[in-house]
């Protein structure tokens, strides 16, 4: 496997505290599936030059049909000097189609390839773009003819619903064939994923002995056992079966090691505040891991493991950004969330706003404030009951109000009072925290910063996910955050809000 041939047909991915995967919605039944391959560069730009191209035409064919055909419920045609209309404003619809299909998950690695599914996803970014621009020119206070509107939007839901299904076609291809090596908790946990949501652009095809006595415990749910699939051998026989078109991918599923997982509990318990940072020296496999952070003593490299005094450093700036956004969007948002109060308050008996314990950074307790979504008294005092996904707990209008995440809007409060962050580990109730303290190793490490509003693992999990793998996103989180990052999941935020998607 040490030759240039065999380094291009495969590649290899570690999973152990951060999750490997990047999980993107592939329909509109809430499964997410698992995206591992690459995609290449020119695919990834094609479907949005794609949609420029298309809306641009639409647009100018919408005043084609308004100039030359008779449309029901107009007066005359448009005359042929309207046309100054799109070479003004064509830049405008190119944009913002761009961006009403980027918030709509239209840009997501995994589309959907059935006809229905498709149209289903495009017309409420295509409605949200006509009301958009039509927002725009009332606004604006701009002249422009109202049906043109109209025709450009019914032209771009169809041209758009054609390109897609074309490129749909185009870029269909084989399933990647995934292999697993070890046969342990970590690929028990990959293969049930994959055995409950099947991916069409995924196969795992088996696992890889790490030694003579590598096999799945003896205590495996037999439908995940042979979700697992047939062992394919050992480590040895990995180069025969990557030449042999066996295997395309990779996974080493590695069980965390206890004692590392100790060790981050230990150290986030401790909460000093200058409790110095954890370093690795490496072995040849971590040192081919991605981008690290190095030091060095003398000539021997050590890898940043745990930085908390970069962490120190960030803060502040974190805290800027969390006080400029939260105070616009807490601007933004106020209407909102009197017009919620008010709908909540009208249909329902009792008070409009919740308020609920949580736990938050250095495990100090805080009042969290939401909307109220389910009926009074739905839980017992004496019990800490985990919300799901069709609660019937739940009122009418509160289930619309937590499937839009409109319920979490009076978090901005807690965010500008400094108990929450906009991005960062979501903060859970005091029962489960001391169970998932006991449970989940390396759990106390999540609050070593403040909890969010939205966060790595809200953006990207399933509204089921364990708290062991919602970990997995924390941990990367707090191990690579960056002003940007923090930007870009605020921005990913709206489209889960908008699909109604995510944890």
């Amino acid at each position: 496997m040490r030759g240039p041939a065999a380094r291009s047909r495969c590649s290899v991915t570690f999973i152990e505290l951060v999750s490997i995967t990047k999980r993107k919605p592939n329909d509109g039944n809430g499964k997410i599936h698992t995206m591992i391959r690459p995609e290449p560069p020119l695919r990834r730009w094609l479907r949005p030059i794609g949609d420029l191209v298309v809306g641009v035409a639409a647009f100018y064919g919408a005043f084609l049909v308004r100039i030359h055909v008779p449309v029901p419920f107009t007066h005359d045609l448009l005359p042929e000097d309207r046309l100054g209309f799109f070479l003004t404003f064509w830049p405008l619809v190119a944009v913002t189609q761009v961006l009403a299909l980027y918030f709509f998950g239209l840009y997501d690695r995994s589309q959907p390839r059935q006809t229905l599914e498709r149209a289903r996803r495009l017309l409420p970014a295509v409605a949200l773009l006509g009301l958009a621009l039509g927002a725009f020119f009332f606004l604006a206070d701009r002249t422009f003819p109202r049906s043109v509107l109209l025709v450009f939007t019914a032209l771009d839901f169809f041209l758009l619903g054609a390109w897609r299904a074309a490129v749909a076609v185009r870029t269909r291809r084989k399933p990647l064939r995934l292999a697993l090596i070890g046969g342990g908790s970590v690929a028990m946990e990959l293969a049930e994923t994959l055995r409950r949501d099947p991916s069409p652009e995924l196969e795992l095809v088996g696992w890889i002995r790490r030694s003579p006595g590598d096999r799945p415990s003896d205590d495996t749910d037999p439908e995940v056992s042979e979700a697992l699939g047939p062992c394919l051998g050992a480590i040895e026989d990995l180069p025969e079966l990557i030449r042999s078109g066996q295997v395309d991918d990779l996974v080493i599923a590695e069980d965390d090691s206890p004692w590392r997982s100790r060790l981050l509990d230990t150290l986030a318990l401790a909460r000093s505040d200058a409790r110095g940072n954890v370093l690795l020296l490496p072995g040849p496999f971590e040192s081919t891991i991605g981008r690290m952070r190095y030091r060095w003593v003398h000539d021997l490299p050590l890898i940043e493991v745990v930085r908390d005094s970069e962490w120190r450093l960030l803060r502040p700036v974190k805290r800027s950004l969390d006080l400029l956004a939260g105070t616009l969007m807490l601007i933004l948002a106020m209407p909102v969330i009197l017009a919620c109060a008010a709908v909540v308050k009208l249909t329902s008996p009792g008070p409009v706003f919740y308020r609920q314990e949580r736990v938050g950074r250095e495990l100090k307790p805080f009042t969290l404030w939401k909307l109220r979504t389910m009926h009074v008294d739905a839980e017992p005092e004496s019990r800490e009951i985990l919300a799901t996904l069709e609660d019937p707990r739940l009122t009418p209008i509160g289930a619309v109000l937590r499937r839009y995440r409109l319920d979490e809007l009076p978090q901005l409060f807690n965010v500008l009072e400094g108990s929450m962050s906009l991005v960062g580990p979501r903060p859970e109730r005091p029962g489960f925290v001391r169970r998932y303290l006991d449970e989940v190793p390396g759990y106390a490490e999540r609050f070593s910063v403040a909890p969010g509003l939205t966060g790595l693992a809200q953006i990207n999990g399933e509204y089921h996910s364990t708290a062991r793998n919602k970990l997995r996103y924390d941990l990367a989180y707090i191990a690579n955050w960056s002003l940007w990052l923090d930007l870009a999941i605020l921005v990913r935020t709206v489209t889960i809000v908008l699909t109604s998607r995510g944890v």
